[in-house]
């Protein structure tokens, strides 16, 4: 298998370092730079190459360099920069496609495989999973899995690398990102990298869940007796942890007076159980996770500075479904209606091809929800499938795209009575502002529930 050949002509836009960092896995595209040459052109042959990247600021020296675009012709092109797009019909050059100089990993992917794929010398259209190839190698990056847990993107590539660097070490992570983007996921691999912490127990806790009168007897663990109810010896988990991996999950919704009582305990090691006095040394592995904006919950004084630092000392950032691109979304939801279709059919079935009114829905839905999103899309699709063993576009496209909280309606004596939608917008964004995008004290002032709320900040495009 020949590896696919990448001409680079930068100009003055810096780019083949990072082009390389994207692309830097075993499989690789070798790339070619043509800086040098392009000025002087020492032969009239066409370039071998499937594929190039030009700086716009090239398109400067079309008069001088007229030889070199000839040598070119006929090569797929992306350009990288900006500028007015008129000026890329200088050139024969394929259809224009352009990224911004400052580029990042997933966009340069989607970009890529966009063009490879409707480029006539390929002849090929790739979908996820497919064992297709191009006459000059594979276009789709090698599918990568982790139990469960499927990715494809170079950005989820990096993360993953990430995660294994960073938890060999004996240092706190915290992994940042949205809902439903598979944050335990990434927090198990940082606990399996370390030699030692993997071969304890992975203690997962949800903050946003813990009742505040058992919080100490949770963490800390009690003994027999010390409280009503306490009819036996509770370790905590911070024992349960002990020699493994403590995960606590939604970090960003616990407490600030619990900040407090967990800080001192993580930063000696040394608990004291609840009608005990004596203290307990632990050793564990931290790994922390939220989708909150920890930075700006330290300014408002909502979370405590001395306890980020604490738990942050690597971070970790885990993108979007929207950043891992279209060709993940679609990797993911065949994947998911396979398993859904195996799960409600108690057997083996087989997955048809997936529709083209359907590969474009997943291209481009946003999935707000991530991951569990599309996996729930994923499932109703798998459940229409099995009733009627067939696709259709119409019902299926409606039942993809109602959602609940789509259908649903406020009840009518919960909204005030507004005589303009217009009103009722600005008096929505006058709340907001005056309690600084506070949800649930816009609503209370509002009279709303923070449903009501959340459904007419959509409505009028309203967001923080």
């Amino acid at each position: 298998m020949t590896v696919i050949q990448i001409l680079v002509w930068e100009g003055q836009h810096d780019f083949a370092k990072r082009l390389e960092r994207c692309l830097n896995r075993e499989d690789g595209p070798e790339i070619l730079r043509y800086d040098e040459e392009a000025e002087h052109p020492s032969s009239d042959a066409p370039m071998e190459a499937d594929i190039a990247f030009i700086s716009t600021s090239a398109l400067r020296r079309y008069d001088r360099n007229h030889l070199a675009w000839e040598r070119i012709k006929g090569i797929p092109v992306i350009w990288v920069g900006s500028g007015d797009q008129s000026v890329y019909t200088t050139t024969a050059l394929s259809e224009r496609v352009v990224l911004p100089a400052y580029f990042n990993c997933a966009s340069l992917e989607t970009v890529m495989r966009h063009t490879l794929r409707s480029t006539p010398r390929f002849g090929v259209d790739t979908h996820p999973g497919s064992e297709a190839e191009t006459e000059k190698g594979h276009i789709e990056l090698p599918l990568r899995k982790e139990g469960s847990f499927l990715y494809q993107a170079a950005c989820m590539q990096q993360l993953v690398a990430n995660a294994r660097l960073y938890g060999a070490l004996s240092v706190s992570v915290l992994i940042r990102g949205g809902s439903g983007t598979g944050k335990e996921h990434i927090a198990r691999m940082v606990a399996d990298a370390h030699p030692d912490y993997r071969n304890g127990h992975f203690v997962a806790v949800n903050c946003a869940a813990i009742p505040d009168t058992l919080f100490e007897s949770l963490f800390f663990g009690h003994v027999k007796g010390s409280f009503t109810g306490a009819v036996r010896d509770h370790a905590g988990y911070f024992r349960d942890a002990h020699n493994g991996t403590l995960y606590l999950d939604e970090i960003g919704d616990l407490p600030f007076y619990q900040q407090v009582k967990l800080l001192r305990a993580l930063d000696d090691g040394v608990i004291h159980p609840v009608g005990s006095s004596e203290t307990i040394k632990t050793n564990f592995r931290l790994v922390t996770a939220t989708n909150r904006p920890l930075n700006r919950m330290i300014q408002e004084g909502t979370f405590r500075l001395d306890f980020y630092h604490r738990i942050a000392v690597v971070e970790l950032y885990v993108p979007t479904l929207h950043e891992r691109g279209a060709d993940e979304k679609l990797l993911l939801f065949s994947a998911a209606m396979r398993q859904s279709l195996n799960h409600y059919a108690q057997e083996v079935c087989d997955l048809p091809e997936l529709p083209l009114w359907l590969k474009d829905w997943v291209s481009s839905y946003p999935f707000s929800g991530n991951v569990r999103e599309l996996f729930n899309k994923a499932a109703r699709m798998a459940a229409y499938y099995l009733g009627h063993h067939r696709f259709e576009q119409a019902e299926c496209m409606h039942l993809l795209c109602t959602d609940a909280l789509e259908c649903e309606t406020p009840e009518t004596d919960e909204l005030p009575d507004f005589t303009s939608k217009t009103e009722e917008r600005n008096q929505v964004l006058q709340a907001l502002e005056k309690n600084q995008w506070r949800r649930s004290e816009t609503a209370d002032a509002l009279g709303w529930s923070r449903k009501t709320l959340w459904l007419k900040m959509k409505k009028y495009g309203l967001s923080d």
